[in-house]
């Protein structure tokens, strides 16, 4: 086997990209600077091109740093995660699940399924990140996040690095305030002149959704904004006469209930179908595979629970 780079070296070379100069990464790394620079001599000794060249607006990568960068962000991340499984064998199991979701999960089955996670393993650490699957699926690719949950459609089609395991489908409607004067719609035609707030999504079950709401391509005739966070969207709702698009279950949520409605159109939405999705290079750890099938058992409780084949 060739000579191959040191964790330490890879992990200089991190740093000084993230902070953008060998003082602050040696700052950050509580080492010298002439130890980092030291360190980044020997690294490009060894693959014998330069990396970095510091320039007047602080270091830039070379042609070669620039296709060696990617490569040690998922060296590093894969490093992290086998210490970390390595640890979960323990009977003081440590580590960190970092989990990206779409909204519905957050008002149903996660929050049980983190509590029932953390009695038997109380000194892991959950990361939690909201967004659909076209905002998560870079931070997932790049080994930031152990999986994803979100609304796939029949016309998805993750890359081959992806794993899609279904999880369960429900049923979604087009959703106002109760005091909208929409509110009692009976048609989409109806709905023309609406202003909407919809998730941001290029893929998966959102990204579908335009052509059925918007036949005529409502981009060019109506008021339409996009974001990816719960919190923002029932702002624009609740506050702003915007529609939106939401599972029904999110309508049995108590304080939800009382200030929302769904719009009785005649045309139905299809359904969402939920996956977890992961990484085929970066299998899952122990604890990330135990939060899931926390979350699926978790799942079942609910009336409206249809599990994906």
């Amino acid at each position: 086997m060739k000579n191959l780079p040191k964790p330490n070296q890879l992990k200089v070379f991190q740093s000084i990209i993230e902070h953008g100069s060998f003082r602050a990464a040696a700052k950050a790394l509580h080492q010298t600077q002439p130890a980092l620079t030291q360190s980044m001599n020997e690294l490009e000794k060894m693959l014998g091109t330069p990396l970095l060249m510091r320039g007047p607006r602080g270091v830039v990568l070379t042609e070669a740093g620039k296709l060696f960068e990617p490569r040690v962000q998922l060296v590093l991340k894969e490093l992290e995660r086998a210490v970390n499984e390595a640890k979960q064998l323990s009977a003081t199991s440590q580590g960190t699940i970092e989990l990206g979701s779409s909204s519905l999960p957050f008002f149903t089955m996660l929050p049980a399924a983190i509590q029932r996670f953390n009695k038997r393993f109380p000194q892991v650490n959950i990361n939690l990140t909201e967004g659909q699957i076209s905002e998560l699926l870079p931070a997932l690719r790049g080994g930031e996040l152990d999986f994803v949950i979100g609304a796939t459609s029949p016309e998805t089609i993750l890359a081959s690095e992806f794993i899609e395991e279904p999880f369960f489908t429900t049923p979604f409607a087009v959703v106002a305030h109760r005091d909208h004067p929409l509110a009692k719609s009976t048609s989409l035609n109806q709905l023309k002149q609406a202003k909407w707030y919809l998730p941001t999504a290029k893929i998966g079950y959102f990204g579908e959704l335009d052509a059925l709401l918007f036949p005529e391509g409502g981009e060019n005739t109506q008021t339409i904004i996009r974001g990816d966070t719960a919190a923002i969207t029932l702002q624009m709702v609740m506050n702003a006469g915007f529609l939106t698009v939401a599972a029904k279950e999110m309508l049995r949520v108590p304080y939800l209930s009382q200030q929302l409605c769904i719009i009785p159109i005649e045309e139905q939405l299809p359904d969402a179908s939920y996956s977890f999705i992961y990484s085929h290079r970066l299998p899952l750890t122990m604890h990330a595979r135990t939060m899931i099938d926390k979350l699926q058992r978790e799942c079942k409780i609910y009336p409206w629970f249809n599990e994906v084949d």
